[in-house]
């Protein structure tokens, strides 16, 4: 079989003669000798083939300093949320301190403007029709508990 004007007689290291020379007369092509290949047997495609291990050692590293700094992220993030909430939480309380502070002065006015005496006597002597009494009774404990009950009430004027 002749292949004369394909590409196949380049791949064969052969000359391609042209299809149709009526001057020339044809003529065998050359042969020219091809490199030795020596052929290996073993697995093909089944070997094992393995990666280096300076590449998966510096893999492994990449994986382990990209996990590093999502945990780092992680956890400055958290700190920080914490640190705000905690900060929200204190300004509440600065907040609730400060309105007690405030209601506990306006408790301390008002104990003292409905608790002063004049006021009291007032209140008791316009609306409630209230006076002073006129005659006093006085107890006196201490000359002894053993007499009559009738001696230790008696009135005084």
């Amino acid at each position: 079989m002749a292949y004369y004007t394909s590409n196949t007689a380049l791949a064969y290291d052969m000359q391609a003669a042209p299809a149709y020379a009526p001057e020339a007369p044809r003529r065998a092509p050359e042969v020219r000798e091809r490199p030795r290949f020596d052929v290996y047997t073993g697995a093909g495609r089944e070997a094992n083939q393995l990666v280096s291990p300076v590449f998966t050692h510096v893999l492994k590293v990449f994986c382990v300093l990209a996990a590093l700094v999502f945990v780092i992220g992680v956890a400055r993030v958290g700190i920080a949320t914490l640190t705000a909430a905690e900060l929200n939480g204190n300004a509440t309380v600065s907040n609730e301190l400060t309105q007690a502070r405030d209601q506990s002065g306006d408790l301390e006015v008002m104990r003292s403007v409905y608790g002063a005496d004049a006021r009291i006597r007032d209140l008791a002597e316009d609306t409630l029709g209230m006076v002073e009494p006129t005659d006093r009774i006085t107890l006196d404990l201490a000359s002894g508990a053993g007499a009559a009950g009738a001696d230790a009430a008696a009135p005084t004027a």
